[in-house]
């Protein structure tokens, strides 16, 4: 944690001589008997933390109350912004830039121009990161700047992610896709079983690798297993795998709906009566095998094309997509958006 220590160091002096380069000093506390504050070269050392004023938008400890926001978000979600944030700091002393926090935009716009030349999409999610800490920490965002806006833009059509072929299933295309199951499927147990996967998808804002299986034969670790349900009446849970954070699990907990051919409370209560008891990955079909990529896209095609929409502009990732637009046009704030979605760069701007 020596980098993140260096970080908040530089936040809590940010133009201060002793914060910049390899030789700096910085303020800690010994906890012992009595507790007493002296200096030291380097990092801080086993039993010590950084202090910062009390006027520092963390507090006097901020080390600590990072520690506790990190208990607050998802894992992956922390995870990108902790590797930026790690990234960004060898970049800005490998060019000899200023420890400067607020981080001026030059840094900003030159580090996302060096990480860009290895791969887009990652720069994209490291200066996401960036972004969020900033914000979390009570200063402006970096991101705002207009010349790194449109620089993000830029980068995010060369990582596909503007591509208009990816549309969002949202809840005005799933009310008619749930119809439409009904001809796509050949059994019952079919159609309760994707009525179940689409709902959750949509209303959880599941990821797929969350959902089915990428192979027949290959289980991935974050796959949801039957013993990750928790069926209420009038409310269902799943206990994600992928989002442990010290002892504990995310939990993703959706209610009855007031509109009962979306709900997913009941799709779920209806997929379970037909599903086998059997310990294994929560979707399956009736021969117990876990419901993969393919298939759920087979179904959703096959789906879309019975409404007549095209179903090469939809992939994998249109329901997850489809609730951060949905709750982006209900009026959400952005930041209820970004949470409900597990992720710190979303493409919000949709009409």
């Amino acid at each position: 944690m020596e980098w993140l220590e260096r970080a908040l160091a530089g936040q809590a002096d940010p133009f201060s001589r002793r914060s910049q380069g390899a030789g700096y000093r910085t303020a800690a506390v010994v906890h012992s008997g009595a507790s007493r504050q002296r200096r030291e070269r380097g990092s801080a050392g086993i039993g010590r933390e950084f202090r910062c004023s009390p006027k520092h938008s963390l507090g006097p400890w901020p080390l600590k109350t990072l520690s506790l926001l990190e208990c607050s978000v998802d894992g992956r979600l922390w995870h990108a912004c902790l590797e930026g944030l790690k990234k960004f700091l060898v970049f800005r002393g490998s060019m000899g830039m200023p420890a400067a926090w607020p981080i001026p935009s030059e840094q900003v716009r030159g580090f996302l121009t060096a990480e860009s030349l290895y791969s887009p999409s990652k720069a994209l999610v490291y200066v996401a990161g960036l972004a969020y800490l900033s914000k979390l920490t009570g200063n402006s965002d970096p991101l705002e700047d207009p010349i790194t806006r449109f620089m993000v833009i830029g980068l995010k059509r060369r990582a596909g992610i503007l591509r208009d072929k990816y549309l969002p299933v949202t809840i005005e295309v799933l009310r008619p896709l749930l119809g439409a199951l009904a001809s796509v499927c050949i059994t019952h147990y079919e159609y309760l079983l994707f009525r179940a996967l689409f709902t959750v998808a949509f209303f959880g804002a599941l990821r797929i690798g969350e959902m089915v299986a990428k192979h027949r034969d290959i289980l991935q670790p974050d796959l949801l297993y039957l013993s990750d349900l928790q069926l209420m009446e009038r409310r269902v849970a799943f206990h994600l795998r992928n989002s442990s954070v010290g002892q504990e699990r995310h939990v993703i907990s959706l209610g009855l709906s007031e509109e009962p051919w979306v709900c997913p409370v009941l799709a779920v209560q209806n997929y379970m009566t037909v599903r086998s008891q059997l310990e294994g990955p929560l979707f399956i079909h009736l021969d117990n095998t876990a419901v993969t990529r393919r298939d759920f896209l087979t179904v959703l095609r096959g789906a879309l094309q019975l409404l007549g929409l095209r179903p090469e502009q939809y992939g994998v990732h249109s329901f997850w997509l489809g609730t951060a637009v949905t709750a982006a046009r209900c009026g959400y704030l952005r930041e209820d958006v970004t949470r409900l979605a597990r992720w710190p760069c979303m493409v919000l701007n949709r009409p």
